[in-house]
C-alpha cells in the first residue's frame, strides 16, 4: 500500500495535508464499520465473536440482548448456557471441529431467548485471520429460523400422528397414543375428552410429561368437563360447542372464572398452567371429543399458528377414531348377522325334520295303494316335498357352516378317502337333476385316487360346483374329470353356460358374492366361498377360467401328500 505522505511521482506531501488525508480515511472507515454494524443488525438476529466475554467487542452485545446474559458469564465457554440442554453437545462439537480445521463453523441449535423461550437459529461463523496467517478472532451471526424449524418439526409431527392413527383401529388406544406423542413435543401436558354416542362425556387420557406427575395427572383425570347450558371451561366449550380456545396467558382470574368447582380450581392450581389450547375433535359434522394442550414449565405461550395446528392434528384424529368408531360398529353388525344367521338355520332346520318325516309315510302309504289312480299324482308331489326338504336342510347348513368359520369352529375330520368314489357319488346324484335340464353329463374319474381329506366336506365341494354347474349352465354340456399330477390331485368342472365377465372374477369366492344378479338366479351366494374354505383347509386351492357366453371351468387342487 502507498504512504498518503509520499506521492510516488512526486515531492513529499505537506504534514498538515497529510493530517488531513488521514482523518478523512478514518471517518471512511467508521462510516464503512457503522455501516457494517446495522447491516449485520438487519441481516441477523444475533452477531457474535469469539471474544465474546469482552465488553468491548463490538458485536457481543447483541447475544446479551437477546439471551440476557452479561458479558462476564461468557468467558469459559459459558455461552453454552444459553443452549438448549439436548443442543449444547452437538454445537460444542461443531465449533471444536471448526477450530482445528480453520473451516465455517455451521451448525443449529435452539437458543434460550431473556424470557426463556427457546428459538431455532441457523449458526454460522468464520475465522479473521492476521498477517502472519495465524487466528485472530472469530465472527458470526445466529440466524432466527423458527418459523422453517418449526414447519419441519410439525410436518414431522403429523407423518408420526398418521402413522400412529393407522396402525391403530381402537379409538382409545389412538387417542392415547396421541396424547403421549404430545407431550414433551406439543405441550407439557396434553388432556383428551371424548363425547361419546350416548351423549355422555369421558376424560379418557391425562398425561404429564413429567413422570413425577402422575399421581397428580390421574385427579386431573377425574374431573371431567360437567355440560352446562352456557360452558366457559375450554373443553366443555370444545364439547358442547365444537369451539377452539387458545389462552396466551393464563391468569388467575381467569382459572377462578372457568373453574367447575372448587377441585378444580385447585387442581388447576396445582398443575401451574401458563398457556392453554384445546381444540375440538370433529368428523362428518359431529363432535367426537376434545384436545387440550398445557404449557406449565417453559417460556412458550400459544398463539393462532399453534391453534391451526393443533386444529389440523385434531382432524387427523377425529377422521382416525371415526373410521375406527365406524369399523367397531360394522363387526358388531356382521357378528348380529352371523349370530342371527346360525339362531335362524338352528329355527328353521328344526321343522323340516318331522316334515321330511310326513312326506317319508305318505310316500309308503302311496305305495300301499299301488292301484290307487291318485298315486302317481301323490307320488310325484312327495318327490318334489323330498326335493325341496333337502335343498333348504343344504340351504340351512352352508349358513351354519359360515357360523362355524366366522366363529373359528370350523374344523375337519380327516379319513383315507378314494376321491374318485367320492367324485363318481356326487355325479350319481346330480345325475337325474342333469337329465331333468338336459345336460349331457360325463364323468371321468376311472381310477382310484387315495389321500386324507374329510369326505363330507370334499363331497360337499363337489355338491356346490356340480349345483353351480347345473344353475349357470342348464341345457349345456356339463363334465367332472379327475386326474393325478404328481403329488396333487386335479378335479375339473366344466360347463358351457353364461360365462363369468373379468370384473366378477375377483369377488367370486368372497362370502354372498356373486357374478349374476339375484333376481334371476337363486342361491344365497355361499357355494363357492365354502368350497374354497374348506379346500383351503385341506391345504389346496380352487380356481376359475371363464369367459363371458362361454362357459366357466372351475378346478380345484389338494395335496395327496402332507408334510
Amino acid at each position: 500500500m502507498t504512504s498518503p505522505l509520499v506521492k510516488p511521482d512526486g515531492p513529499p506531501v505537506p504534514a498538515a495535508s497529510a493530517e488531513a488525508v488521514l482523518r478523512e480515511e478514518v471517518a471512511l472507515l467508521r462510516l464503512e464499520a457503522e455501516r457494517l454494524r446495522r447491516l449485520l443488525e438487519t441481516a441477523a438476529t444475533v452477531t457474535w465473536t469469539s471474544r465474546m466475554g469482552d465488553a468491548r467487542s463490538p458485536l457481543s452485545p447483541s447475544w446479551t440482548a437477546f439471551t440476557g446474559q452479561p458479558p462476564e458469564q461468557l468467558r469459559d465457554r459459558g455461552w453454552l448456557q444459553a443452549l438448549h440442554p439436548d443442543d449444547r453437545e452437538g454445537a460444542l462439537a461443531a465449533w471444536e471441529q471448526a477450530k482445528a480445521t480453520q473451516q465455517l463453523f455451521s451448525t443449529r441449535y435452539r437458543l434460550r431467548r431473556a424470557d426463556g423461550v427457546y428459538v431455532w437459529m441457523l449458526v454460522r461463523g468464520m475465522p479473521v485471520l492476521g498477517p502472519d496467517g495465524a487466528v485472530r478472532e472469530w465472527v458470526g451471526t445466529c440466524i432466527d429460523i423458527q418459523a422453517q424449524a418449526l414447519g419441519e418439526e410439525r410436518a414431522a409431527f403429523l407423518a408420526r400422528a398418521s402413522e400412529l392413527f393407522s396402525s391403530s383401529l381402537d379409538p382409545a388406544a389412538t387417542l392415547a397414543s396421541l396424547a403421549n406423542l404430545s407431550v414433551g413435543t406439543l405441550a407439557d401436558w396434553c388432556i383428551v375428552d371424548v363425547l361419546h354416542s350416548d351423549g355422555h362425556f369421558e376424560r379418557v387420557q391425562v398425561v404429564a410429561a413429567d413422570p413425577v406427575l402422575a399421581s397428580l395427572a390421574a385427579a386431573v383425570q377425574q374431573l371431567p368437563p360437567v355440560p352446562r347450558e352456557r360452558p366457559v371451561y375450554p373443553p366443555a366449550v370444545a364439547l358442547a360447542t365444537g369451539r377452539s380456545t387458545v389462552v396466551p396467558e393464563v391468569t388467575e382470574a381467569l382459572m377462578q372464572a372457568v373453574a367447575q368447582d372448587p377441585n378444580h380450581l385447585t387442581a388447576m392450581r396445582t398443575v401451574g398452567i401458563r398457556s392453554l389450547l384445546t381444540v375440538p375433535l370433529l368428523a362428518r359434522g359431529h363432535i367426537l371429543g376434545a384436545l387440550t394442550f398445557l404449557v406449565t414449565t417453559s417460556g412458550r405461550r400459544y398463539g393462532d399458528d399453534d391453534l391451526r395446528f393443533a386444529q389440523e392434528l385434531a382432524n387427523l384424529a377425529a377422521l382416525a377414531v371415526d373410521n375406527a368408531r365406524l369399523l367397531q360398529g360394522a363387526r358388531d353388525a356382521v357378528r348380529l348377522r352371523d349370530e342371527f344367521l346360525s339362531v335362524a338355520s338352528h329355527e328353521l332346520k328344526t321343522p323340516l325334520t318331522p316334515l321330511s318325516l310326513k312326506l317319508q309315510a305318505l310316500s309308503r302309504a302311496v305305495k300301499a295303494h299301488p292301484d290307487s289312480p291318485l298315486a302317481p299324482v301323490i307320488e310325484a308331489h312327495v318327490e318334489m316335498g323330498h326335493r325341496q326338504v333337502r335343498r333348504l336342510t343344504e340351504l340351512m347348513n352352508d349358513l351354519l357352516d359360515v357360523s362355524r368359520i366366522s366363529a373359528g369352529t370350523f374344523r375337519l375330520q380327516r379319513e383315507a378317502v378314494d376321491v374318485a368314489e367320492v367324485v363318481r357319488e356326487a355325479a350319481a346324484r346330480f345325475a337325474p337333476r342333469f337329465t331333468v335340464e338336459r345336460c349331457d353329463f360325463r364323468v371321468e374319474a376311472p381310477e382310484p385316487v387315495h389321500g386324507h381329506f374329510d369326505r363330507a366336506r370334499l363331497a360337499q365341494v363337489l355338491d356346490h360346483l356340480l349345483d353351480n354347474a347345473l344353475k349357470y349352465g342348464a341345457g349345456t354340456p356339463v363334465s367332472v374329470g379327475l386326474a393325478v399330477d404328481g403329488a396333487m390331485a386335479r378335479i375339473t368342472v366344466r360347463d358351457g353356460g353364461i360365462g363369468i365377465s373379468p370384473e366378477q372374477r375377483p369377488r367370486l369366492f368372497e362370502r354372498y358374492g356373486r357374478a349374476v344378479s339375484e333376481r334371476h338366479y337363486g342361491g344365497l351366494g355361499l357355494g363357492l366361498y365354502l368350497t374354497r374354505t374348506i379346500v383351503e383347509a385341506e391345504g389346496g386351492s380352487v380356481s376359475v377360467d371363464s369367459r363371458l357366453g362361454e362357459g366357466a371351468t372351475f378346478t380345484v387342487e389338494l395335496p395327496l401328500t402332507r408334510p
